[in-house]
C-alpha cells in the first residue's frame, strides 16, 4: 500500500506537469509584441503610478540595486509563494540592503487581477508585504518592454541600470518542497557583494500575464 506523502509527491508531480504545459501554452499565446532584454543590457526606463497616489520612475532609483517583481492577486502560483512566507522573506532582506523593491500589476480594468489603488494597498496590508511601490501597469507597457510573460516573475536592475537577473524566484512550484535553490536571493547576495550574478536567467512557473 503507498503512504500518502507518496500519493501527495505523484499527485503534485502530476499537476505540475499538466500546469506547466498550460503555462507554456498561454506564455507563447501573449509572447507576441514582447521585448527581449538580455542580462548586461541596459534595463528599459518607465514611469508609472503607484498604489501610494505618486509616479515612481525607475530613474529616481539610480545608483541603487532594483527588484521588479511582476505579481497578481489572482495567481495560485503567486499567492503560494505570499501564503508561505517565502515573497515576504526575501523582501525583508532586500528592504534590510536598501535593495529597492517595485511590484508590478500588469492588469487593465477588464481583467481578472486588475486592483484599485486602494486594493492593493489593502493587499499590501494584508500579505504584510515589504516593498517600495506597488505600480500599476495597465495598459501593459512595462511588461512588454521587459518581455515578462508569467506572474510570479522577476528582474533586477543593477546599480549602473543594466539587467542583471531574470526569471524565478526559486525552483520550488509549491511551498512544502524541502528543497530548491533560491535564484532570486542568491543573485542579489552576488550583487551586494560586488560580484556578477552567477546564474544570469531562469525560467518561472507561475499564471501568463494577460495583455
Amino acid at each position: 500500500m503507498h503512504s500518502f506523502e507518496w500519493l501527495k509527491g505523484f499527485a503534485r508531480a502530476a499537476f505540475i506537469s499538466i500546469v506547466a504545459a498550460g503555462v507554456s501554452l498561454c506564455n507563447d499565446t501573449y509572447a507576441t509584441g514582447l521585448s527581449r532584454v538580455n542580462p548586461g543590457a541596459p534595463a528599459p526606463t518607465f514611469t508609472a503610478m503607484g498604489a501610494d497616489g505618486k509616479h515612481h520612475s525607475l530613474r529616481d532609483y539610480a545608483g541603487k540595486l532594483v527588484v521588479l517583481e511582476w505579481t497578481n492577486p489572482v495567481c495560485p502560483f503567486t499567492a503560494v509563494k505570499y501564503k508561505s512566507g517565502a515573497m515576504q522573506a526575501l523582501q525583508r532582506y532586500a528592504a534590510s540592503q536598501n535593495v529597492v523593491w517595485l511590484s508590478i500589476d500588469t492588469a487593465a480594468p477588464d481583467k481578472a487581477g486588475y486592483l484599485t489603488a486602494a486594493a492593493a494597498r489593502a493587499r499590501i496590508a494584508q500579505t504584510h508585504a515589504t516593498v517600495t511601490a506597488f505600480l500599476f501597469d495597465l495598459d501593459g507597457h512595462i511588461a512588454r518592454s521587459y518581455g515578462a510573460k508569467t506572474t510570479p516573475s522577476f528582474f533586477i536592475v543593477d546599480r549602473d541600470g543594466k539587467l542583471a537577473y531574470q526569471g524565478a524566484m526559486d525552483d520550488q512550484v509549491f511551498a512544502d518542497q524541502p528543497y530548491g535553490h533560491e535564484y532570486m536571493k542568491s543573485a542579489l547576495s552576488d550583487l551586494l557583494a560586488g560580484h556578477r550574478v552567477k546564474t544570469l536567467e531562469t525560467q518561472p512557473q507561475g499564471c501568463a500575464i494577460e495583455y
